[in-house]
């Protein structure tokens, strides 16, 4: 129980990095056939800072949602050398968009290797750096549902992560960094007011 709360309480961190869209400063606007909305951890609805994705469904039973994480963490991503700004093709499954791609796995490895990054001990002499553990993604699907009205958004992100943390002896113990579901919920963005003429 101990190390699935600890895990779940690491994955909402990763959900905060996902979450933490703070998408407002330099967002790009939605072309003409996306639609925004703002996205919160479910439960969390005006409790905290929404997140901003753009969702574009087609007519031919797919569709296209962009993620942008802002420049809050930019330079986290850069860091590992990720972008910015994520997009995905869904394809529609049993009146629901699924999102399986390789892209979308390379991120969360990247993100959960960060994450389980071992701490560095402090000594006399520096440290050469822990090599962090290996995770290793078994899943990670998104799963869209835009309202009938396209007034609201649900995206679960369904994500399966173990890793094997550093350990002094005996054969290596495999942990779920996460094996469950996020939910994302959230309104349609509120269209700009068109500024008064002067």
């Amino acid at each position: 129980m101990g190390t699935s709360m600890t895990a779940f309480h690491a994955l909402y961190r990763v959900a905060l990095l996902a979450a933490g869209l703070a998408l407002f400063d330099g967002a790009p606007p939605a072309a003409a056939e996306e639609v925004a909305y703002l996205l919160y951890i479910k439960g969390t609805e005006g409790k905290t800072v929404p997140f901003r994705v753009l969702w574009d469904e087609r007519q031919d039973a797919s569709g296209r949602i962009t993620v942008d994480f802002g420049v809050g963490y930019e330079g986290f991503l850069k860091q590992l050398g990720l972008p910015r700004v994520a997009a995905y093709e869904a394809k529609l499954v049993r009146g629901e968009y699924v999102v399986r791609d390789e892209e979308l796995a390379r991120f969360v490895k990247a993100v959960v290797t960060e994450i389980v990054r071992p701490p560095e001990r402090a000594s006399l002499t520096p440290p050469t750096p822990a090599a962090p553990p290996e995770p290793e993604v078994k899943g990670a699907t998104l799963i869209i549902t835009p309202a009938p009205d396209r007034l609201r958004l649900e995206v679960m992100a369904r994500l399966h992560v173990t890793y094997a943390p550093p350990q002094k002896s005996g054969p290596p113990i495999v942990k779920d960094f996460i094996n469950g579901d996020l939910v994302f919920v959230g309104p349609r963005e509120p269209k700009a007011p068109n500024p008064k003429p002067r």
